[in-house]
């Protein structure tokens, strides 16, 4: 399962991204993320009107409420926000970001389906990779599927996550190029 992740850095509007990185139309998922648009709402919904031509899931970030308005198939809650998830409906595909066996422990007991965890490899800005053999206990202990997360940059990286026993990957650089 591979699950990408928008980043602005990358591209400067949404039709180059969708245009330009060809790795986009293999992903499962495609998650909306933009931290620093003064207006996700307007955004959102010109993501949403490139799902038509991708077979991928189409996931919002954080607000339950637009994600419904815009028809989209999931949600994806920051660690921040995981106590959220029980407030979005069962019709809506679940995603939590977490870094630690507490945040997956709440991401269980409020119902996510799937959770990222990470760092695995080395990224900018994110801390201490966590490494492949965390991963694997991660894995093992995890009553919900593990997406790996973190500085997957290449088919190596996901050959090694297939590995360990995670459900996918997910990627924001990986599917920028």
């Amino acid at each position: 399962m591979s699950y990408a992740i928008t980043d602005p850095k990358y591209y400067s509007n949404l039709s180059e991204a969708f245009a330009k990185f060809e790795r986009l139309k293999s992903a499962d998922f495609i998650l909306f993320r933009d931290k620093v648009c003064s207006d996700y709402a307007f955004r959102a919904t010109k993501f949403t009107q490139f799902k038509s031509k991708f077979s991928a899931k189409f996931i919002l970030h954080n607000d339950i409420d637009l994600a419904l308005s815009l028809k989209v198939d999931g949600i994806h809650f920051s660690s921040n926000n995981l106590e959220n998830i029980k407030f979005a409906p069962s019709n809506l595909i679940k995603f939590a970001s977490t870094h630690s066996i507490k945040e997956i422990e709440i991401a269980h007991k409020f119902g996510a389906d799937f959770i990222t965890f990470s760092p695995i490899f080395s990224t900018p800005n994110k801390g201490e990779p966590v490494g492949i053999k965390t991963l694997k206990d991660i894995v093992k202990i995890s009553q919900i599927p593990v997406i790996a997360l973190g500085g997957i940059v290449n088919k190596e990286q996901i050959l090694s996550i297939k590995d360990s026993g995670a459900a996918g990957f997910a990627s924001i650089r990986y599917f920028a190029n």
